[in-house]
């Protein structure tokens, strides 16, 4: 035999296990948003959590406000009212970093907004049926200008809202795919 040979054979042989594989595999996965284990339009299921008013500490609450403003978007933004069937718990916390500070007035030129959201999905009737805890951080600028630093630091919890509400969703819509 050939080196040319061999080396097409071994091309045939590594496509026919790596078909093989492929073949074998592809039954185990199934797309998160096509039927459910149910049998329900994993949307519909979505849609059909009602999410509670957040808890948050004194202080903190423009973080909860829009987490709780976004998951409300992602889950059911739709705009037609659904008949809730869970309801969702959301408890926010945030601390702030100061990532690097100015050597001649002291003041800290960026920080770290960490957000932490503790979440419950319950039935209607208070059952519990899955929680968690999302995290999401994002640096912001602090400016001299106590306006610019103002708005940065809003934009930064929008920005840690946005990732902790679609860290929620995808776990909720992972375990309401797979729930019977």
């Amino acid at each position: 035999m050939s080196s040319r040979e061999t080396s097409t054979r071994r091309r045939v042989l590594t496509a026919g296990a790596a078909l093989g594989l492929a073949l074998a595999l592809g039954g185990c996965f199934r797309p998160l948003y096509g039927p459910t284990a149910s049998g329900a339009n994993l949307q519909d299921l979505l849609s059909a959590i009602e999410v509670q008013t957040v808890t948050s500490p004194a202080g903190q609450e423009r973080i909860g406000h829009y987490v709780r403003s976004e998951l409300i978007f992602n889950l059911d933004g739709s705009g037609r009212p659904a008949p809730k069937r869970y309801r969702l718990a959301l408890d926010t916390a945030e601390t702030i970093q100061p990532i690097s500070v100015d050597t001649t007035t002291g003041r800290a030129d960026a920080a770290l907004l960490n957000g932490t959201v503790r979440y419950t999905l319950t039935n209607l009737d208070g059952t519990l049926l899955t929680e968690g805890l999302a995290r999401a951080n994002a640096t912001y600028y602090r400016d001299q200008q106590r306006f610019a630093s103002v708005r940065a630091a809003r934009d930064a919890d929008i920005r840690v809202a946005g990732l902790i509400a679609e860290d929620i969703k995808q776990r909720l819509a992972a375990f309401l795919a797979t729930r019977p």
